[in-house]
């Protein structure tokens, strides 16, 4: 080999060396940023919350409350909520982790067990997600379903179990302006326990589902469900008989345009969603966990802060059902 040709074969594989360096650092730079902001952006700030029950099944703050009722809204149940930030869940260890980063901002494929007492229903630096407590009862053996959201007054208002975000009026362009956000990564949990006659949890298992609302619709403009896989291995957060999936809820503008007032569209279930059955006078815990899941495709620098409106809704039929136990 000449000299020269040495010297032309070493500038090209200096070259390469190069272009292959410079393809490295622009993959580091955009991953940075990507995960960067989203532990840093993606949050819901403002969350409201309803829970209803049909004549027949009610509901308290307590198992020893003299006041029973059919509705509570979020106020009456979280004394402290807190800003949503990305976690995910893993039915291994049936808790909650948050993502480890490096200092530059990367994920490191660790993660950090978060705990109840620690990082729920906290309003500052160590709050990642929310827990709702309520308690429930029947006077007679009855299957617990959620309600599907229906429309009322011409779509101005909602009933049923749905979860949406709410639009921002621009007094500018008088309209009301927002993009497809938070509200397509939230989940909410719903933990069913069964108490005992001295309203103490029994050895039975709990139920854990998660409803998972506006599955269909994504930030980048697709449509159609993807799975959101497990950090435990799995294609999905839970298995199938406990997951509630349901199509987007969506608004248009009212015409002409009002402020604060919407049109709404709301999500169906993909399937029949009998959750439990209980006995007559049998009381149960019923935890709402609500989280932005991190796994989710839609939990990306992307997705805008969001305010979530959210209504779940149960309904109760008489059965010979008794116990607390899924329905299959």
């Amino acid at each position: 080999m000449t000299v020269n040709k040495w010297k032309r074969k070493k500038k090209t594989k200096i070259a390469i060396y190069f272009y292959v360096v410079l393809i490295l650092l622009l993959l580091l730079t955009v991953s940075t940023y990507t995960w960067f902001a989203r532990s840093k952006i993606n949050r819901v700030s403002n969350l409201s919350i309803h829970i209803n029950t049909p004549v027949g099944m009610e509901i308290a703050t307590s198992p020893d409350s003299e006041e029973w009722g059919q509705q509570l809204s979020f106020d009456d149940i979280v004394n402290e909520s807190s800003p949503l930030r990305p976690v995910t869940y893993s039915a291994e260890t049936n808790q909650f982790f948050g993502a480890v980063y490096d200092i530059d901002g990367r994920l490191t494929g660790k993660w950090n067990p978060l705990t109840d007492k620690v990082n729920a229903n906290r309003d500052n630096h160590d709050g990642y997600y929310t827990i709702a407590t309520i308690y429930a009862r029947t006077d007679e053996q009855t299957v617990v379903s959620l309600a599907p959201a229906v429309e009322l007054d011409g779509g101005k208002e909602g009933s049923g179990t749905y979860l949406i975000g709410v639009p921002e009026w621009d007094a500018d362009s008088v309209s009301h302006k927002t993009d497809v956000g938070a509200e397509a990564a939230v989940r909410i949990g719903i933990k069913v326990t069964r108490l005992d006659e001295m309203n103490t949890p029994t050895d039975e298992e709990p139920l854990f589902f998660i409803f998972e609302p506006n599955s269909d619709i994504h930030i980048d403009g697709s449509e159609g469900y993807k799975n959101t896989p497990s950090i435990d291995g799995g294609d999905s957060l839970v298995s199938e008989e406990m997951l509630i999936t349901q199509s987007a809820s969506v608004w248009k503008e009212a015409d002409p345009v009002q402020n604060g007032v919407r049109i709404y569209t709301f999500g169906e279930f993909d399937r029949e969603i009998d959750l439990f059955s209980m006995s007559a006078n049998e009381i149960v815990k019923i935890d709402f966990y609500i989280w932005l899941e991190g796994q989710d495709v839609d939990c990306n620098n992307m997705m805008k802060e969001s305010e979530i409106l959210a209504n779940i809704q149960f309904n109760a039929e008489s059965k010979h059902n008794s116990g607390l136990q899924p329905i299959k």
